[in-house]
C-alpha cells in the first residue's frame, strides 16, 4: 500500500518520537523512507534588509546547515535502516508539498506540536497546512507527554 513514505523533521525534541513511528511504519510496508528538513527562508525572520547582508546570510547559512547535518548523524546512528535525506530551503510546507508531488510520496508521517491560541496565529501549523494540501494521506503524531490545552 505504502511503498514511499515521507517523515519531514524539524528537529525538536520530540524527533525522535517521530523517527520511529516512520521507521516502524515504513519496515511494516517495505517502504521507502524520505527524511525531510527544511531551512526557512532567513528573509521571513527580519524586515532589516541591513542586517542580512550577503556575507552575513552566507554565514547564517552556513553554521545552519552543519547543524543541521548534525541533528541528521544523530538520527541515522539510532535507526537501522536506509533512508534518503534531503535538505531544502523555503516555506517549511511548501516544500514538503511539493516533495510529496514530485517524488510521488504515498504517505506522510510529521509530528505536530499542538500549539492554540496566539502561539498558533503567530507561528501557524505546518502539519495542520499540511494536510489541508497534501494529495497523499497524512498521519500526525502529537508527542507522549505533550499536553494539549484546550482553548
Amino acid at each position: 500500500m505504502f511503498k514511499k513514505i515521507l517523515c519531514p523533521l524539524d528537529f525538536s525534541e520530540f524527533t525522535g518520537e517521530i523517527v520511529e513511528y516512520a521507521v516502524s511504519i515504513a519496515r511494516n510496508f517495505g517502504a521507502e523512507l524520505h527524511f525531510l528538513h527544511v531551512i526557512p527562508n532567513l528573509n521571513y525572520f527580519t524586515p532589516y534588509e541591513s542586517f542580512l547582508t550577503p556575507e552575513n546570510l552566507i554565514a547564517i547559512e552556513n553554521n545552519i546547515e552543519a547543524a543541521v547535518d548534525k541533528d541528521f548523524d544523530k538520527i541515522m546512528n539510532i535507526i537501522d535502516m536506509s533512508v534518503k535525506k534531503i535538505v531544502k530551503n523555503g516555506a517549511p510546507f511548501v516544500e514538503i508539498i511539493e516533495y510529496v508531488k514530485a517524488e510521488s510520496i504515498d504517505l506522510v508521517v510529521m509530528g505536530t506540536h499542538g500549539r492554540s491560541g496566539i502561539e498558533h496565529i503567530l507561528i501557524g501549523s505546518v502539519a495542520e497546512k499540511v494536510v489541508r494540501k497534501s494529495p497523499c494521506p497524512v498521519l500526525t503524531i502529537r508527542p507522549r507527554n505533550k499536553a494539549f490545552k484546550m482553548p
